[in-house]
């Protein structure tokens, strides 16, 4: 007897320190991003049913300094759609609708509606295009007006297409069959019987101590605040909010069936038609081990929300910090799990000067790329890419990572007058892209309804002045009513609205022109990251 309780004691000491060891090397690998200002939120893990970490990094607020905690509130975008697909399968369990029911039933005259299943709406095969345009989304009657005026990506059924604009119908059809609003129903089906409470609609609106600000940028001295969406829009595809502790008890409730019969969530988490996707849930892998889960990503927020089935194992990170690097990172957590190789990475610091030099446009046959510098941190956006923050390994090599952790290096080269004009970048499969550089600086141009060549530009160009090229202006030039924004290059990779606040962001809002009239517009770029604007009428 003595000797069997040895032994059991012994297993117990030997699980807990190979838990602490997990704790620890994940505390070390997140500690790392965050003091790179590379991620800025919450995450907790577990193993088992039980937490095995769980801690908050970074700031709330810029302005306060304000910490982040365990009951940080994050938006969590297209996280929502597992709750807007879960109350739909509870609905069809009731008998209030049927997956096998045709678009006409609820939206009559709806373009080969009578071919489209709420099914397909579910598993995104129903070939209606993706729209997440504010202005084509603020309501039922403005997005099905829209939507049904545009063709059909692929006949419903044929093919796999992710689409926000399946998960908008949905949730128009929870508001028809439920008896009650789209967030109502999320409310009593979901959030209430799990004692969810930090987690709703609404963020715009919310008053809570704990609630975040989202940031495009984020470092030591300077930010870019991402632009708040109404609450309307994303609505059902992506407009919720909740914490890392509201999603595990989600997760849970979930598992042990609180929600939805074991039966009805074995299937919403199958892929559909050896998709990747089910209802509503993804099921791509990481590391080469199967997850269920669904990430959300927008302006300020980044959610990643996904167990490892086979091994009970949970992952929740939220971050009000919105760099890609946060999907890197979670995959190095999986690493830790199953003991495969993963590099966490260093500081290294570079010279001003140095760090000025490799500024401007890049050109390949296919793409520009836009190197920027931010308080010391060299950035990059091309057509395909939001921003991306390099790691430094020297001052002419720098990488970025993918989702796997898999590093993607960009290297600088110089001429013989020691001019920098070119770019090499190496994929992690080898393959070798250069991009000649072609200019020292951003060009910026006014582009909207409001110019004389609309939209479609070319942009009224904006010219500097004297000595100072950070001041850009276009003066005298004719504007009607309608709406303008900044844009670099003649195209859509770099552009500027505003917020709520009339703060420039980017891809804020339109600027409205109220009146036709002469005018001088001024775009004040001394601060990079947070640039300032003057319309003025003559």
């Amino acid at each position: 007897m003595k000797n069997l309780l040895l032994f059991a004691t012994i297993l117990l000491l030997c699980q807990s320190v190979q838990s602490q060891s997990k704790k620890e090397k994940i505390e070390k690998l997140i500690s790392a991003y965050s003091q790179l200002n590379r991620f800025n939120g919450s995450v907790l893990v577990s193993e088992k049913g039980k937490i095995i970490f769980e801690k908050s990094y970074g700031i709330k607020n810029f302005q306060t300094q304000e910490k982040n905690t365990n009951q940080s509130i994050y938006r969590i975008y297209s996280t929502t759609k597992s709750f807007t697909a879960t109350t739909i399968l509870l609905l069809n369990d009731m008998g209030k609708l049927s997956l096998q029911d045709k678009l006409t039933k609820y939206f009559p005259n709806f373009p080969k509606g009578d071919s489209i299943t709420i099914e397909q709406l579910l598993t995104h095969t129903s070939g209606i295009q993706n729209n997440a345009n504010p202005e084509d989304t603020k309501d039922e009657k403005t997005f099905i007006n829209f939507i049904k005026a545009q063709p059909l990506d692929f006949s419903p059924g044929s093919q796999w297409n992710y689409s926000n604009s399946n998960y908008y119908l949905l949730g128009y059809i929870i508001n028809k069959t439920a008896g009650m609003s789209y967030q109502k129903a999320i409310q009593k089906y979901i959030l209430d019987p799990l004692k969810m409470t930090n987690t709703g609609f609404g963020f715009k609106e919310l008053k809570n101590k704990n609630k975040t600000t989202g940031y495009e940028f984020l470092s030591k001295n300077n930010f870019r605040e991402g632009i708040v969406y109404d609450y309307d829009h994303p609505h059902t595809a992506g407009a919720m909010y909740s914490t890392v502790e509201d999603l595990y008890k989600y997760e849970e409730g979930l598992k042990s069936y609180k929600i939805l019969k074991k039966e009805t969530l074995e299937k919403a988490q199958t892929p559909f038609h050896n998709y990747h996707y089910g209802y509503g849930w993804d099921m791509s892998p990481i590391k080469g081990k199967e997850t269920v889960g669904h990430d959300g990503g927008g302006p300020g927020f980044v959610s990643r929300f996904f167990t490892i089935p086979q091994d009970n194992i949970s992952i929740i990170i939220l971050s009000n910090l919105r760099d890609d690097s946060l999907y890197s990172m979670t995959s190095k957590i999986v690493s830790i799990f199953y003991n495969l190789p993963y590099q966490i990475p260093t500081r290294i610091n570079i010279d001003f000067n140095r760090l000025n030099q490799l500024k401007g446009i890049y050109n390949t046959s296919d793409s520009n790329f836009y190197i920027s510098v931010n308080d010391g941190m060299l950035t990059l956006v091309d057509s395909d890419t939001r921003n991306k923050v390099f790691f430094p390994e020297s001052d002419r090599k720098f990488y970025t990572e993918d989702n796997d952790g898999n590093k993607i290096r960009f290297e600088f080269e110089s001429d013989k007058d020691g001019k920098v004009n070119l770019l090499k970048i190496t994929s992690p499969d080898g393959k070798i892209t250069e991009a000649e550089k072609t200019s020292d600086s951003f060009s910026w141009g006014i582009t909207g309804s409001a110019t004389p060549n609309g939209w479609g530009g070319p942009d009224i160009k904006l010219i500097s002045e004297n000595k100072n090229t950070n001041i850009l202006k276009a003066q005298n030039i004719l504007l009607k009513p309608g709406e303008i924004k900044f844009r670099s290059n003649n195209e859509w990779v770099i552009e500027l609205g505003i917020n709520g606040y009339g703060k420039l962001v980017e891809h804020g809002n339109n600027i409205k022109i109220a009146n036709e009239g002469t005018y001088d517009v001024v775009l004040d770029m001394t601060d990079e990251t947070n640039p300032t604007y003057q319309v003025i009428k003559k």
